[in-house]
């Protein structure tokens, strides 16, 4: 069931009526019935076996470990790597299995071993990081063990989360699901608001910004069987801003859906191209996968013995300061490979994780010389000329480590990169453009939403865009979100011909 279909809005309207009708202390259960619904008819019955399997095991190990201090490590140990496991099997077994033929093939003992024709349960990449953040919050004594396993199978199944996302954290957020919310009107306002402007967002953005990468990465552009120049350009620079309308779009009905509940799930992003660098964006984009890789891979990484050992020799062979910096650099490589294969078990993606570790840590490594250069040149790093080139340089950076995700493959990204330097401006006045799939009124429409996106942003500097408007003349409310309204039925890209239904993030 898709969160931008009729169907959903539907399910939607049921659950909530039947949230707020029956007593609050009974409340969660509608939305652990909803939630297994959503699931089965999204996926299937036997994935949501699957799904239940895994919340019994991190119910059950989170108990053990708990109860047998002597053996928590060794239970702790065991439980998340059947959770991981189970994860690598079903989303990413048959990177291993290409990986093994072309061993074998090296080794002169070819065989043809088969792919497992396994599915994965929906949001499995999302939900197995929540459950191994239980486990271990569990085995540091942040937080006791649900007693109630059903209350466990809601936080990890809730259903607006579903698709993609946010990684929740038990300790913020499970107690939100069963709390029993009583009705707000107001909240409830603010919630079909930010449903509102993810269907914006989703429908009449990404999806044509969708058009024309896919366009330009499959080589269906007219007259030509290869993108060069300026189209490879135009390419990754629409597939960022299709990523990020699509995912933010997303989080924005996620977020809306739950708020219609009055339960408040955590934000996923925070105006990420105002950042000045690499490290800033990655900490305003995705945000609750990049805390739970600080402070599940990176914090543990760095405080483990190993570390402690490697640390000391770096600072009896190089000092102090490399004894700082070096076993950081380690744990940034660690935690950007598992981002790269956690988003997934492909070399473009590992790729893309490692070309991100590169770009954050030779930002690190140089910006002792950035500093003395800026000092020599006298620049005056507060004035906004000099953001505004620090926004275009990170945006840049990002776009092209970003480059690879909508390739088939690392080698067919690499040699679309070869041709990235041929000269032809004329494409952007000579009417190609209207090659990508798109004609001028859609053109226009993408061009006016992205203006209208740029200013959104801007007022989300100051806090919540449905708090200021709030704050303004009624006839001017219900004009602007009535206007929205009118821009998603009429410019929205759905119906026979399309299919909005897929996000990018819900392959994950």
């Amino acid at each position: 069931m898709s969160i931008v279909s009729f169907y959903f809005f539907v399910f939607v309207a049921v659950v909530v009526g039947i949230y707020y009708i029956i007593p609050r202390t009974n409340r969660w259960i509608p939305l652990l019935l909803g939630s297994a619904v959503f699931i089965i008819i999204s996926s299937s019955w036997k994935m949501y076996i699957i799904f239940l399997t895994q919340v019994i095991l991190a119910y059950v190990g989170a108990w053990l470990l708990y109860k047998n201090l002597k053996q928590s490590r060794l239970i702790c140990g065991i439980a998340i790597a059947l959770e991981i496991g189970t994860l690598i099997i079903l989303k990413d077994s048959s990177f291993f299995i290409i990986n093994y033929r072309y061993i074998l093939r090296l080794l002169g003992k070819p065989r043809q071993i088969p792919f497992l024709k396994i599915a994965a349960p929906l949001a499995i990449s999302y939900y197995t990081l929540m459950l191994v953040s239980y486990i271990l919050d569990v085995y540091w004594r942040k937080i006791e063990p649900e007693k109630n396993p059903l209350k466990l199978l809601l936080y990890a199944g809730f259903f607006p989360q579903m698709i993609a996302g946010p990684i929740s954290r038990y300790s913020k957020t499970a107690a939100e699901l069963w709390e029993g919310h009583c009705f707000n009107y107001d909240n409830f306002c603010f919630g079909i608001q930010r449903f509102l402007w993810g269907l914006f967002k989703k429908l009449v953005l990404a999806e044509r910004l969708g058009t024309i990468v896919t366009s330009i990465y499959t080589g269906g552009l007219e007259g030509t069987s290869t993108p060069v120049g300026s189209y490879i350009w135009i390419g990754a620079v629409a597939y960022v801003f299709q990523l990020y309308t699509d995912f933010s779009g997303g989080m924005d009905i996620v977020l809306g859906t739950a708020q219609l509940f009055g339960i408040v799930l955590p934000e996923n992003f925070r105006t990420p191209f105002y950042s000045t660098s690499m490290s800033e964006l990655w900490r305003r984009w995705h945000i609750t996968l990049g805390l739970w890789l600080k402070d599940y891979i990176m914090f543990p990484f760095l405080k483990s013995r190993p570390a402690a050992k490697f640390r000391a020799f770096c600072q009896k062979q190089f000092g102090k300061k490399a004894a700082k910096t070096v076993p950081t650099y380690l744990g940034t490589f660690l935690v950007w490979f598992c981002c790269g294969f956690w988003h997934g078990g492909t070399y473009k993606w590992i790729f893309w994780g490692l070309c991100t570790f590169v770009i954050i840590v030779g930002g690190m490594v140089l910006q002792p010389f950035f500093n003395k250069l800026q000092v020599l040149l006298r620049v005056n790093t507060e004035a906004e000329s000099w953001i505004l080139f620090g926004r275009l340089r990170t945006f840049l950076l990002f776009t092209i480590a970003c480059s690879v995700q909508p390739a088939d493959s690392l080698m067919s990204a690499l040699k679309m990169w070869k041709n990235a330097f041929v000269y032809n401006p004329w494409v952007f006045v000579d009417g190609s453009l209207y090659q990508l799939g798109l004609d001028r009124l859609d053109f226009w429409v993408m061009i006016f939403g992205l203006m209208v996106l740029f200013v959104v942003s801007k007022y989300q500097q100051r806090g919540s865009v449905r708090e200021i408007i709030a704050r303004q003349n009624l006839a001017f409310r219900w004009i602007l979100w009535i206007g929205l309204l009118m821009a998603v039925l009429i410019f929205g890209m759905y119906g026979e011909g399309y299919n909005p239904a897929d996000f990018i993030y819900g392959g994950f």
